[in-house]
């Protein structure tokens, strides 16, 4: 790979973070190499051995799994947020971008400046076909990045250049390298005029093909809900989504459960979507299941119905006490909202770090209806805004 175009950001925990590719999490190469390295072991004594077996585990959990990518200036402020916070256990974060000068203000553990010959690093001009163009000038480069990776975010804001033209070709690549692809998106504020948005939503469109699961913020939202904030602080408030998206997602796949939800069970859900809601909420008290399923489902910043979701994911987080009486009241919530037919899988962690009142939920609930994902010609921009 051109070293030109990619930056990694070196850290203590690097030896860590990037090991060999080779192995995938979960994938039949594991399965395989597994059998393999069993079958080799001196003695049939071995062969089994708690020590071989969790050897090779351990190998296969550190490789490098999960990837967040913020693509364009929205999206690498994204990561900016994300590393503000101390990072994502389990996640590598990756500001892409056609802005050089924007791109070396970005905190993140690797860069990838993408479209040099064509931009010159000065950024893709609120053009969406010099976003494309960038990427494809650097499409080996994302190739390899996000090779051997089995989940990829992709974070961006929809309606100018870099965003709206690379993130549906950068999902397209994750997807065509076998990478389970979700993809958070913001959509532009009304004062920005209706052809700024006309151009988000075809990227939306595109995006929306090119992921296996979609979750879209509509900036008007924030002007509904966080009116008084900074601008900063409410930007802030969308990529919390993001984050939540992210930290929900890898902590289903990386942290050990009592009652476990694997990556088997994340991708039979999610492998083909569309919209959906990843929501984390805590609850604190005597009715903190019913505190934390309300927060975590209680989002103003996403308009979406789940009514018609055909899966849902829910991993429960608390001390040793939690009680079966709190698992059904958070299972139940759910279930009666989404589809009576819908799959259904729960997962819970026993984490004694945690206060013995304190308990916290993760929902991913998948196929969720939203109006920005209905077909082109059947979206109205005024009614959209005006919800």
């Amino acid at each position: 790979m051109d070293d030109h175009f990619i930056i990694n950001i070196p850290n203590e925990e690097d030896e860590n973070k990037n090991p060999d590719k080779s192995t995938s999490f979960g994938s039949e190469k594991t399965n395989k190499s597994l059998e393999e390295l069993l079958k080799n072991q001196g003695g049939s004594n071995d062969r089994f051995s708690s020590q071989s077996v969790d050897s090779y585990i351990q190998q296969v959990l550190r490789t490098n799994r999960i990837l967040a990518l913020g693509v364009g200036g929205a999206g690498s402020n994204a990561t900016n947020n994300i590393m503000a916070r101390g990072g994502i256990l389990g996640a590598i974060t990756v500001a892409i971008n056609t802005d050089a000068r924007h791109l070396l203000s970005t905190n993140a553990e690797q860069k990838v400046l993408v479209g040099r010959e064509l931009t010159n690093g000065t950024g893709a001009g609120n053009d969406p076909n010099i976003g494309r163009a960038a990427a494809e000038e650097n499409e080996e480069d994302i190739r390899e990045l996000v090779r051997g990776n089995d989940l990829v975010f992709v974070a961006c804001g929809l309606g100018k250049g870099t965003g709206t033209g690379a993130a549906p070709f950068i999902a397209r690549i994750a997807q065509e390298e076998g990478c389970l692809v979700v993809s958070v998106c913001t959509l532009p504020f009304s004062s920005e005029g209706q052809p700024k948005m006309e151009t988000a939503l075809e990227g939306l469109q595109e995006l929306n093909e090119y992921s296996n699961t979609i979750i879209v913020v509509p900036n008007e939202k924030l002007l509904m809900y966080a009116p008084d904030f900074t601008l900063w602080d409410a930007f802030k408030l969308a990529d919390d989504v993001l984050i939540n998206a992210v930290v929900g997602l890898t902590e289903l796949i990386v942290l050990p459960a009592r009652v476990n939800v694997d990556f088997a069970d994340t991708k039979k859900i999610l492998r083909r979507s569309g919209p959906a809601v990843i929501g984390v909420g805590r609850g604190k008290g005597e009715n903190r299941s019913i505190q934390a399923i309300t927060n975590a489902l209680s989002n103003p910043l996403l308009d979406v119905d789940i009514t018609s979701s055909t899966g849902a994911l829910v991993n429960i987080k608390a001390n040793k006490n939690i009680s079966m009486t709190e698992v059904d009241t958070i299972t139940t919530m759910i279930t009666d909202q989404i589809h009576s037919k819908a799959e259904f899988v729960w997962g819970c962690n026993i984490d004694e770090s945690m206060p013995d009142d304190e308990l916290a939920v993760t929902v991913v609930i998948a196929e969720v209806s939203s109006p920005y994902l209905s077909k082109p010609e059947d979206i109205s921009i005024e009614a959209l805004w005006r919800d």
